[in-house]
Formats: C-alpha cells, structure tokens, sequence
C-alpha cells in the first residue's frame, strides 16, 4: 500500500466529549487514539483518492493486538473511509462523529485496506473502566 505519510495538523485541540480517557488527542503528533489504534491524518496516494474521492484520509498507524479495535478487525494502514455512516477525511471529520457518539453505542466503520473494503463494528463496552 502506497501511502503518502504526511501528517495534516489540526489547528485546535477538541473536547472528547462523552468518551472520556478512551479517545485522546495528541496535537504535536496530529494522532488520535481510540480502543487501542493510533489515527492521523494523511495525503492519500493517486490509487486510494480514486477510491475514497479525496486527496486526504485518516490511516490507522498502529494497533494494539491486546485491544479492542484489533479484537474487531482494524489493522495498521487501514484507511478510514466511513464511521457510522459518515464519510470520514479528516481527523476532525472522526472527532466530531465521535463525540456525537454514546459511549454505550457500537462503532460501524468502513475501511479500505491493501485487501480491499472491510466493515468492522467496536463497542466500547470492552473497553469501559
């Protein structure tokens, strides 16, 4: 997979909202972390803004295979192209649609991977203190 690794920085730290510790935002690093994946902000290669119809993206850097957005299917360099239904480009596009989100409710994301399309669901409730 041919990703352009360079990150975007978002101008202003945003509130968690309802989540709570479980999603964390890094401003220096342009990253989010959420159920154990870290997130940023990319510019997408020819082939994957083809796909997703934008030149930027959000990738997954890493995930941690002892936590919940593994356990669901997420691997690193996964693209993020929806989350509960909404179309996702930018770190903030995923931390608006997060913070709307009850922490009691499921997370529906729409992935492109070097495999291709994959659709995964993450609850929070594995992950509750």
């Amino acid at each position: 997979m041919k990703l352009a690794l360079m990150p975007r920085r978002e101008r202003k730290t945003g509130s968690t909202g309802c989540l709570g510790s479980r999603v964390s935002y890094d401003e220096q690093k342009a990253t989010l972390n959420l159920l154990g994946m870290t997130l940023t902000e990319v510019v997408l290669d020819e082939e994957r803004s083809g796909k997703l119809g934008s030149r930027t993206g959000v990738v997954v850097l890493v995930v941690d295979a002892a936590r919940d957005a593994y356990l669901g299917g997420v691997r690193n360099g996964d693209v993020v192209a929806e989350v509960n239904s909404v179309k996702i480009t930018r770190l903030q596009d995923l931390k608006r649609v997060l913070q709307e989100q009850d922490p009691h409710d499921p997370i529906f994301m729409f992935l492109l991977a070097g495999t291709g399309w994959r659709f995964v669901n993450l609850s929070f409730i594995g992950s509750l203190p």
